[in-house]
């Protein structure tokens, strides 16, 4: 579930020039946990992908995603010109296999992931532009319409979000064979953002519309700054099920109100256990609807999984990217994983500071990549 607002950017970077530099090093120096961190191996550093050439410093990397088959890293960039690049880097024989400029800032918001389709042929951030990961040519442009694009558990349906704030919400859901398109009109409200459950079912969170204020739906008087999650069946074999969160008292008068439930939080949806996890520490049960927490040790003031966040195949471990600060009186978080059962975190480790990057992990779980600026580094979990 992610934020459909562009996030403004400042960063000026160079092209790209894949080198690799190979350490020893283990991220077991300085790896903190309790008692249940038995059961998770500390990451441990394997190597490091560097994604720049002289002006290196210069290049930010954005995002990332693995193949299928683990055999493959994406990388996401940003370069000099302000738009996209892509890296796509063997894994298996350690060097760069495609590099692919894109027309367009995919990089900006959260909600442009980069995807893969199930065969591994494809790479897409969701509408129109697709690419051969393995050559870097592009392919025809396919009919999606909408952002936000989320593929479900197998891969085979793709949803995205269209509409505009005060109209209703249009969620597509496509067939990525043949593209085949169903559209689900959502109304009254303005969705922020939408992920799978594990039972191919729509989660999505949403803000009211104005002509819904003051005014009662599902049982609950609408007012500014309510959010809801509704949770949809595409099937149609069972209603619509959705949970309200009223607007909370903030004490001041000028702004007297604001979002007791975080609307259009990034997150990323756990199959394994049909959860979807916030990047600001909520976990929402993709069947009830019901919402805990998730703990990382982080300051109050600062969201656990806003710099990265993935789970282990099993589902049983949340990995949490951490981030250091320049501004005086914010501590480091620390890379951090999370048991999903209990949310509490079980082990931190050091690596990967940077407060602009991304994580990954790999299908296969054998490899946990951490961006670092302008690099990339890979850990072996097991």
């Amino acid at each position: 579930m992610n934020f459909r607002k562009a996030a403004a950017a400042a960063m000026m970077v160079m092209g790209v020039a894949g080198m690799t530099a190979n350490t020893n090093a283990q991220s077991g120096n300085g790896a903190t946990g309790n008692a249940a961190s038995t059961q998770v191996t500390t990451p441990k550093l394997q190597r490091t992908i560097r994604v720049g050439g002289l002006l290196s410093d210069r290049l930010i990397v954005m995002k990332m995603s693995f193949s299928p088959d683990s055999r493959y890293l994406g990388i996401v960039t940003r370069n000099s010109a302000g738009t996209t690049d892509i890296v796509v880097w063997d894994m298996e024989q350690d060097r760069q296999q495609s590099r692919i400029h894109c027309k367009g800032d995919f990089d900006i918001t959260p909600s442009d992931q980069l995807l893969w389709t199930p065969d591994g042929k494809a790479i897409l951030f969701g509408a129109k532009r697709q690419w051969d990961p393995l050559t870097g040519e592009a392919l025809p442009d396919n009919p999606v319409v909408g952002g936000s694009a989320r593929l479900n558990r197998d891969g085979s349906r793709l949803l995205t979000l269209a509409g505009t704030m005060g109209g209703p919400t249009y969620v597509n859901l496509y067939d990525t064979k043949m593209w085949a398109l169903q559209t689900i009109e959502v109304d009254g409200v303005y969705a922020t953002g939408a992920a799978w459950t594990a039972d191919d079912k729509i989660l999505i969170n949403a803000i009211p519309n104005r002509e819904i204020e003051n005014k009662t739906m599902d049982g609950h008087l609408v007012h500014d700054y309510d959010t809801t999650l509704r949770l949809i069946d595409p099937s149609g074999k069972t209603p619509t099920r959705a949970v309200w969160f009223s607007r909370r008292p903030t004490g001041n008068p000028q702004s007297p109100y604001t979002y007791s439930f975080p609307g259009g939080a990034d997150g990323r949806t756990n199959f394994a256990t049909n959860q979807i996890f916030l990047g600001t520490s909520q976990i929402i049960d993709g069947a009830t609807l019901e919402v805990r927490r998730y703990h990382s040790g982080a300051a109050a003031n600062i969201d656990p999984g806003a710099f990265g966040m993935g789970f282990s195949p099993d589902g049983k471990w949340l990995y949490l990217k951490g981030a250091s600060f320049a501004t005086e009186g914010y501590k480091p978080l620390e890379n951090t994983i999370v048991d999903t059962a209990s949310g509490n975190p079980v082990l931190q480790f050091d690596g990967a500071m940077g407060h602009v990057g991304a994580l990954a992990v790999s299908p296969d779980g054998q490899s946990l990549a951490l961006s670092e600026a302008n690099s990339v580094q890979v850990y072996r979990l097991r």
